[in-house]
């Protein structure tokens, strides 16, 4: 999410667009740093500085785009920033973002529903969220997807696959890269010079190098939080991207794997159906099939020509994330024609 706020930020303001970005994780002002230290108390106290800032810049604002998750943060930032900017007259957009979105709405719908109602417009970056909330809420949902920076990316068709693996996520449980570790032992029992680059960092990390150790893996390389910009390196390096997450809204970097040619292997879980179709564009397998996912792979190595249908028409995918695209759907959603357009400020 901080990323796609990020090259929004950076998109609209290349277009001449004045910008106000309101992060939520707004450092405390002077006399409140004690409050790091107080961990059940401090994301009140910051929804409370997120609110009075934002009260100042809605004074020059016209539309409110707020990035939306779910559980705590959703009643903490999402509620008070919606509010607050309808109590304003300004044009809010609640863009709903979370793949926990359909759990989240099981236990606090109820609670939810007043927040998506108050909404000028609610956006979701996946027809999976965009279904979710319409079933949920009975409200319209337009889908605008994410941005992908194409031009940093080099697209390279491979004329073979070789068992060179990436991963990119965080390394948390959700995302099950417990079952890409699982998947490369099975790999590499059969292509012993088999590599694993593993970019990101999480609570599961600790748990994750112990099973690389337990399992005797070889050539696995935990690369730590890349910096985005290295990232079409890494990649470029790579041949297939595993992704086994448990649940999942728009995973950017499989996006992204696309357009630098990677074929794709991964879990079906959440929206990615709605992104990718087996068989066609990527291998899609059950969460926590681990052993699908190696399957997966051996199938890339073993038959060079499925990869390269696969990666042909997932590039072509890819282009719905381009700015351009991208760009009309998002100004349809604040109100302005995207030829005409004199946006004044646009707190995120």
């Amino acid at each position: 999410m901080a990323l796609q706020a990020e090259k929004l930020v950076r998109l609209l303001r290349q277009e001449g667009h004045p910008v106000v970005f309101l992060a939520s994780n707004l450092p405390f002002p002077n006399g409140l740093g004690f409050v790091n230290r107080l961990r059940g108390l401090r994301p009140f106290v910051r929804a409370i500085v997120i609110a009075k800032r934002l009260r100042v810049e809605l004074r020059r604002a016209q539309v409110v785009h707020v990035l939306a998750a779910s559980w705590l943060y959703f009643f903490l930032v999402v509620a008070p920033a919606v509010l607050l900017a309808r109590l304003s007259g300004k044009r809010v957009i609640i863009n709903y973002r979370s793949g926990e979105g359909p759990e989240f709405f099981r236990s606090y719908g109820w609670l939810a529903a007043p927040v998506f109602r108050w909404a000028s417009q609610v956006t979701a970056p996946s027809r999976f969220l965009a279904e979710t909330i319409r079933k949920r809420f009975e409200l319209p949902v337009k889908i605008v997807p994410n941005i992908v920076d194409l031009t940093a990316f080099s697209y390279r068709q491979r004329s073979r696959y070789e068992p060179k693996l990436l991963v990119t996520r965080h390394l948390e449980k959700m995302y099950g890269v417990d079952s890409v570790v699982r998947a490369f032992g099975y790999i590499q029992k059969r292509f012993p010079e088999a590599s694993l680059e593993i970019a990101g960092t999480g609570s599961e990390e600790t748990r994750l190098r112990e099973l690389v150790a337990e399992s005797d893996l070889r050539n696995v390389h935990f690369r730590g939080q890349v910096p985005h910009a290295d990232l079409p390196a890494l990649y470029d390096r790579s041949d297939i991207l595993l992704n086994g997450s448990h649940v999942d809204n728009f995973p950017g970097s499989l996006v992204e794997a696309s357009a630098a040619g990677l074929a794709v292997v991964s879990s079906n879980a959440g929206g990615i159906p709605a992104m990718y179709e087996n068989g066609r564009t990527a291998i899609l397998v059950e969460p926590g099939d681990w052993q699908g996912l190696a399957e997966g792979v051996e199938a890339l190595i073993d038959d060079p020509s499925l990869g390269q249908r696969l990666t042909s028409a997932a590039f072509h995918l890819c282009r719905q994330c381009e700015w351009d695209n991208v760009r009309e759907l998002l100004y349809e959603s604040y109100g302005f024609v995207a030829e005409a357009v004199e946006l004044r400020a646009a707190p995120l």
